[in-house]
């Protein structure tokens, strides 16, 4: 008898030739592509109206937004009006993704993808909107009020709101901090009471994190960036202690 056994499949798993799995996956990621093409196409008409909405929370309001070259305005209103597509796009690129390997996992990994992925968009949003609300208009006006004596402020809608969503974006992956520490934990790469025992030191690398990734001369942003940043270690030790 033979005693050699095959890997257990996950529950339902049917294996099935390359060129099936090939297919689906085509067409789950050409109704992604074809879904945000469309969201883009009809948000460009109203992305003008987009932009006075977003420079009314971040602009003060005797600054004026100017560009300096025939595409600088119409490239910002098409990068706007993909990232308002990708908004869709992505949770949708990743219930697509979860949907085809949902066959090849077993309940355990489904269960830890349902955990795992809510929590990361929510981190990303929750990032994003401190940033929009809190830091950024800070920034702004901070760095606005330290020039008004030798300059008069005109901004450029190009490299303004580049500014703008390399800090959100930026912002929404710092959140992450807590998922990765969480994952580190329980894959044991780290342990929990090390990370407590050694806390001032992990406060020192966060504040020097913080430094390096806010480019701000006033040191208010950087401040705030770490006091989230130890906030979020303290969130991810306590999430970590009971799961």
């Amino acid at each position: 008898m033979n005693t050699a056994r095959r890997y257990s499949a996950p529950p339902g798993d049917k294996e099935l030739p390359l060129v099936v799995h090939v297919v689906e996956l085509r067409q789950r990621l050409l109704i992604i592509m074809g879904i945000v093409a469309a969201i883009t196409v009809v948000v460009i008409p109203f992305s003008d109206i987009l932009l006075r909405v977003i420079w009314s929370g971040l602009i003060p309001p005797n600054v004026d937004m100017v560009f300096y070259g025939p595409w600088e305005i119409v490239k910002v209103r098409i990068t706007l009006s993909l990232i308002c597509a990708s908004s869709v796009g992505i949770p949708l690129l990743i219930y697509e993704m979860t949907a085809f390997m949902n066959p090849g996992l077993y309940p355990s990994e489904r269960r830890f993808l349902l955990i795992v992925i809510p929590f990361s968009l929510t981190l990303f949003v929750a990032g994003a909107l401190l940033g929009y609300f809190v830091l950024l208009p800070l920034l702004l006006k901070l760095l606005i009020f330290h020039s008004s004596d030798v300059a008069v402020a005109q901004l450029s809608v190009g490299k303004t709101f580049s500014m703008v969503t390399t800090m959100l974006a930026g912002l929404g992956i710092i959140f992450q901090f807590p998922l990765l520490v969480v994952l580190a934990v329980k894959m044991e790469m780290v342990k929990y009471e090390t990370l407590r025992e050694k806390r001032w030191c992990v406060y020192a690398a966060l504040l020097a994190f913080a430094v390096f990734v806010s480019p701000d001369p006033t040191m208010i942003s950087q401040l705030v960036v770490a006091i989230v940043l130890v906030v979020l270690f303290e969130v991810s030790l306590l999430i970590a202690r009971f799961l």
